[in-house]
């Protein structure tokens, strides 16, 4: 579904992103991770087209991203960014509905209010999202975001400001997506949920795409010390146990 090729990313004078060759199949919740400053967010920018190229090519569904419309686009992908600002103080269900373009006032509701079911806030509806606590509020531009019925969703750090239950059926929500047959692209700060749930993984340092595969692999023992600075083990499938000794001490 996308397939990019030998892409590069600038920020002003800075290289965000280099050389990078990626495919991102259908079917699958593909993580990609990394520490900050490794170009996750700039990556996903890129493939939503809010983000221009200094060199390479973003190919979405065997078309070039440069030669689809705005509106090509918006119907064929979905992105939720790392900023969670909702501009206006409507009813949880308006903004969820926000996500069902194309669809009537009717039907648009019926959707939202499907969506908001799937996020936990059924009963949140009518409640006006200034209300909402923190949480509430991101898992109701999730609804949003699964309202559109898009192909392709990018997520960039989707788990923000959900506790810990949350971000596993987050996870699992967005895993079962994948399974009916979209392309699921998520960036994630938390490497251990990323190696349970995640089909691959896209290890990015300092721009460069430096592993990839099942998290068994691209988890390897040289990528934990030398990207993340800890050292882990996986155990009982794909539980990664993170040595707290490992862990890089905090200066002043």
């Amino acid at each position: 579904m996308i397939d990019i090729r030998n892409l590069d990313i600038d920020m002003g004078r800075s290289r965000v992103v280099s050389k990078l060759t990626a495919r991102f199949e259908t079917g699958r919740l593909h993580a990609i991770i990394g520490p900050n400053g490794a170009g996750k967010t700039s990556l996903l920018k890129a493939i939503c087209g809010l983000l221009p190229s200094a060199a390479g090519t973003i190919r979405l569904a065997g078309h070039d991203l440069s030669a689809l419309s705005l509106q090509e686009r918006a119907r064929l992908m979905a992105y939720l960014p790392q900023e969670r600002t909702i501009a206006w103080d409507l009813k949880a269900i308006d903004i969820a509905a926000l996500g069902c373009a194309g669809l009537s006032a009717e039907d648009s509701r019926r959707h939202a209010q499907q969506q908001l079911v799937v996020m936990g806030l059924s009963d949140k509806a009518e409640n006006s999202v200034f209300s909402l606590s923190g949480g509430q509020r991101a898992r109701v531009l999730l609804a949003r975001l699964l309202a559109t019925d898009a192909k392709i969703y990018c997520l960039d750090e989707p788990l923000t400001a959900l506790d810990p239950a949350w971000q596993r059926r987050m996870l699992e929500v967005l895993k079962a997506r994948a399974v009916q047959g979209c392309t699921v692209i998520v960036s994630i700060h938390d490497i251990g949920l990323a190696a349970q749930f995640a089909d691959d993984l896209w290890v990015l340092d300092q721009g460069r795409l430096v592993a990839h595969g099942v998290p068994e692999v691209a988890l390897s023992d040289d990528v934990l010390r030398q990207v993340f600075n800890i050292t882990g083990m996986f155990t009982d499938g794909r539980h990664l146990r993170i040595d707290p000794k490992a862990l890089p001490e905090h200066s002043a």
